[in-house]
């Protein structure tokens, strides 16, 4: 019987998963760079870095990471709550890729963006899949980083832009290196409805007016600064309590 529902369990499992094929990265930029990557990324960079000519990069000395973080992280996978076992996950901010094997040897495969997924690891980061309005006509679904639980959930949406490097325009500039910066914008969700969050005072007034009067009392009396996680975080969690 636990044959048959772990055979039940697995063709369930690759429903929802995308194989990448190899860990390998077939690029032109090769040795021991700062981060380890997918073929994908190395082609997006080397597209870029051969845009207009060829230029000699080495890998070592890009800034920055296209990873939330550069190891993979133990954690469990889950689809409407059903735990489809322990996996090694590590969140690709640039293509927004949640990768994961199941040993440090396996092939890196991709979880795909369903509604339902959630990755929980074991350095307590909540990974969720959210379908978000980008403009009036156009749904995007996401990979989110919970920040706050509660019936106002505090998410974030993190991304890595990518900024291909430059040689110094006259002898008393400086080169400038590759990079990799991270990028975020948090969303809140509140009774199945998900919203950006506004990041002024008027914002917070416009997308919470039933509760706007105890928010900018707390914002006022704490000096919350809406563009910092930290200040957002005391600030979700007071309207959770």
């Amino acid at each position: 019987m636990k044959h048959v529902e772990n055979g039940i369990s697995l063709i369930v499992l690759i429903g929802f998963l995308i194989s990448f094929g190899t860990t390998s990265a077939q690029a032109v930029y090769k040795g021991n760079h700062n981060f380890e990557s997918t073929s994908q990324i190395f082609d997006i960079i080397e597209d870029k870095l051969m845009e207009d000519k060829e230029i000699i990069y080495d890998m070592r000395e890009v800034i920055g990471s296209p990873y939330l973080t550069e190891e993979f992280v133990r954690g469990s996978l889950f689809l409407n709550e059903k735990n489809y076992g322990d996996y090694l996950f590590r969140y690709n901010i640039f293509r927004d890729d949640v990768e994961f094997k199941k040993d440090p040897y396996a092939p890196i495969e991709s979880v795909k963006k369903i509604e339902g997924i959630v990755v929980k690891l074991e350095d307590n980061t909540k990974i969720t899949v959210q379908t978000l309005t980008i403009d009036t006509n156009t749904y995007e679904r996401k990979f989110l980083v919970e920040v706050v639980d509660g019936n106002y959930q505090l998410n974030k949406l993190v991304r890595a832009k990518f900024t291909a490097p430059k040689k110094a325009e006259t002898p008393m500039s400086s080169d400038i290196k590759a990079k990799f910066t991270k990028v975020e914008e948090f969303y809140v969700i509140n009774e199945d409805k998900i919203e950006k969050l506004g990041n002024k005072k008027k914002d917070l007034k416009k997308q919470f007016p039933d509760e706007s009067d105890k928010m900018m009392a707390f914002v006022n009396k704490e000096k919350i600064n809406l563009k910092k996680e930290d200040d957002l975080i005391k600030l979700f969690q007071y309207m959770n309590n």
